[in-house]
């Protein structure tokens, strides 16, 4: 296991401390990370207790199919943009019921990227449910021109890491 698989690894283990000790449900929808986040999360013990599923929309049409993106969205914004990202996690909080959802869309290369969204551009989309209702934000990660497989681990380690932080910034209850 090379150094980012034991970051990753380790964060997960802390979303899921945190997520156990908070009652809190998770789902997810991964476009280039293409199931990376829910493998690292279900790789380990008592995921079951948090971890409710997740899909793997890398299709537009699967996005549009299965997440009800509107073709219209991903034709205005291209399939990697805050507002694909956002309504990934939004859609996927709403499916599987969860109080969050992590969604990926990004472009791992090495071939794909544009001069407006090369390669190592990554949106990661996150809703959460707070006082009843959903709230849902976006980041935007430019890893650069790194390997297909570091790109992917880094977008993984990055929204495990996100995920965590914004469960513990919304309720001061809330705590590692």
């Amino acid at each position: 296991m090379n150094q980012l698989d034991t970051q990753i690894n380790k964060e997960a283990q802390k979303l899921l401390f945190i997520f156990n000790k908070n009652k809190l449900s998770l789902s997810t929808a991964e476009s280039c990370t293409g199931g990376l986040i829910s493998t690292a999360i279900t790789s380990l013990s008592g995921a079951s207790s948090v971890y409710m599923g997740g899909i793997i929309a890398y299709d537009n049409e699967v996005k549009n199919k299965l997440l009800g993106i509107p073709l219209k969205i991903i034709d205005n914004n291209g399939a990697v943009s805050a507002a694909v990202a956002e309504e990934m996690s939004l859609n996927t909080v709403k499916i599987f019921k969860t109080d969050f959802a992590i969604s990926v869309t990004g472009v791992a290369g090495p071939n794909g990227g544009s001069v407006e969204k090369p390669v190592g551009t990554v949106w990661v989309g996150i809703s959460y449910l707070i006082e009843k209702k959903i709230k849902t934000k976006s980041n935007l990660f430019c890893f650069g021109q790194k390997s297909r497989e570091h790109i992917r681990k880094l977008t993984c380690y990055e929204a495990i890491k996100l995920t965590s932080s914004i469960a513990l910034g919304i309720d001061k209850n809330c705590k590692v």
